[in-house]
């Protein structure tokens, strides 16, 4: 669907009304041919349109293609499978192609997600209800148009901002690019309004699941220290320490215990919990559903209760990027290497080199990665249900540590920040690294903490590693054979941007296409 047709939807059908399920008790409600004037009435209506908002966000972060594009892009994901062609993505086949092979989805959703936002807050404004309550419903409706933009901006540079109610689908569809600058400016300036109408989490009742404003200020604090590495900006890294210092400061936050307590597979307590800024909310209802257990799992043989009824590993985590964690690092409680079924024990040996079903009857190509994955709600586990970070504490305390380092090189509170992240998964502390070694331990502490939450590409394009990780990961597995490894095609370097999808692009005209990237060496 292009950004025309998006629109068109829009004003057609006022906005299809999904809402947030389990504890957020979200139901898709679709209304059409409604006259968009007769939105909305009441409160009611309203937290309608804004469950609709949070419903396409959800769409839009967790679609599996989105998922798995951004992490096989990089060294911490390898194909598992040839579903969807896993392989090309590896080896960044065909990147200037604007019809294939790129990010098609995330400028659909993201510019539904916008549109959705605008439409809530063009159209609420009359809406009898106490104004307070409104002003922190809208607030919420630009947390998450804003970090749509986030995403957009990190993948396509400048893009078209959108911030009024179409009237027509005859006028005002042509909207032309703005600078990278311009759209983090926007950015900016709508989480500044956002930190000071959104409550903190559970103030006065403000339930969990809902952005905050400790989200406000995460989101804040990853804004400026990405901008603050694009451009090695010192000012920016004071305002991402500022803000992941408030988050910090606020007390309202802190790791679990047990990283395998974080996620849903091990522990039905897990969702909306005190490392949890803000995540996307499923539940085992048609649509509503998460299907990255389905898209990520172990394999279409296994039928386990418990397990599932099917699976399809189209990605998984890297092999080598599994074996890079020291062994008594917690977090490798949260990979699927080992399960039993018709009494017999299936394996997952690196030295099969993604080859299955391998000596020890394993049936894909790398582990399994439970952060996906649902062993709690069904037998069957036809409707898997288990939430989504987008923001978690961890982040912060990384985020804090990378800014601090920048500004005072081998900071002993740097080094603090990332060891409390390092303790929780029972690794010893770190001592005496001077700034280049800090820099380089945080960014280290980034994959193994976060593999498959798809952050890792857009922290190792903006500290200039991709291109020479990736190089190095993809080389090693075409010379040492590994399943569906091929040849790297292209070296993306810091300014990468990958191109507009060529259906949204002819639906503007007055959109510029992305200039063709130009590779590194090979």
């Amino acid at each position: 669907m292009n950004l025309r047709n998006i629109l068109k939807y829009m004003l057609l059908s006022v906005v299809a009304l999904t809402t947030v399920v389990g504890c957020t008790n979200l139901d898709e409600k679709p209304f059409t041919f409604i006259d968009p004037k007769a939105f909305y009435k009441n409160e009611n209506q309203l937290e309608d349109g804004l469950a609709s908002v949070y419903a396409q966000f959800r769409k839009m972060n967790a679609d599996y293609k989105y998922i798995m594009r951004i992490e096989c892009c990089t060294d911490y994901g390898q194909p598992s499978y040839t579903k969807d062609d896993c392989q090309y993505i590896n080896s960044w086949y065909d990147i200037n192609n604007a019809s294939t092979h790129t990010f098609t989805n995330v400028w659909k959703n993201s510019y539904i997600v916008i549109n959705r936002a605008n439409t809530v807050i063009a159209r609420g404004q009359n809406t009898p209800m106490d104004e307070t309550k409104k002003e922190i419903l809208f607030a919420q409706a630009r947390f998450l148009r804003a970090y749509s933009y986030y995403v957009l901006v990190r993948i396509y540079g400048g893009v078209p901002i959108s911030t009024k109610f179409t009237e027509g689908v005859s006028k005002d569809l042509d909207i032309p690019r703005v600078s990278v600058s311009e759209v983090y400016d926007y950015i900016i300036a709508e989480l500044e309004h956002c930190e000071e109408v959104l409550p903190m989490r559970g103030e006065e009742g403000y339930e969990v699941w809902r952005s905050s404003k400790g989200a406000v200020q995460t989101l804040l604090g990853s804004v400026y220290l990405t901008m603050a590495s694009m451009e090695d900006n010192m000012d920016y890294y004071q305002k991402s320490l500022d803000y992941n210092a408030a988050v910090i400061a606020s007390g309202k936050y802190q790791l679990m215990d047990k990283f395998t307590d974080l996620w849903y597979a091990f522990n039905p307590n897990a969702k909306n919990n005190e490392e949890s800024i803000f995540e996307l909310q499923f539940t085992a209802s048609p649509g509503q559903f998460n299907n990255n257990h389905t898209m990520f799992g172990l394999g279409n043989s296994i039928t386990i209760p418990g397990m599932g009824f099917a699976f399809y590993h189209r990605y998984g985590p890297s092999i080598y990027a599994w074996e890079s964690y020291d062994k008594k690092d917690e977090r490798l409680g949260a990979f699927i290497t080992s399960f039993m079924m018709n009494d017999k024990e299936h394996k997952f040996l690196p030295s099969d080199k993604g080859y299955y079903p391998g000596q020890e009857n394993w049936l894909t190509a790398t582990p399994g990665n439970a952060k996906y994955y649902d062993f709690q709600t069904s037998v069957d586990l036809a409707l898997p249900c288990a939430n989504f970070y987008m923001l978690r504490y961890a982040e912060v305390l990384l985020n804090y540590a990378e800014a601090k380092n920048k500004l005072e090189g081998g900071s002993q509170d740097a080094l603090d920040k990332l060891n409390e992240v390092r303790r929780r998964s029972k690794l010893d502390d770190l001592v005496g690294l001077n700034q280049q070694d800090l820099d380089e331990a945080i960014f280290l502490e980034r994959g193994w903490e976060f593999i498959g939450e798809a952050k890792i590409y857009y922290d190792e394009l903006r500290t200039n590693r991709l291109g020479k990780r990736l190089k190095a990961f993809v080389d090693k597995g075409v010379s040492e054979g590994l399943y569906l490894f091929l040849p790297l095609n292209f070296i993306p370097t810091k300014d990468f941007l990958w191109m507009i999808p060529e259906v949204d692009l002819k639906s503007n005209d007055a959109l510029v296409q992305n200039p063709k990237n130009i590779s590194d060496a090979l």
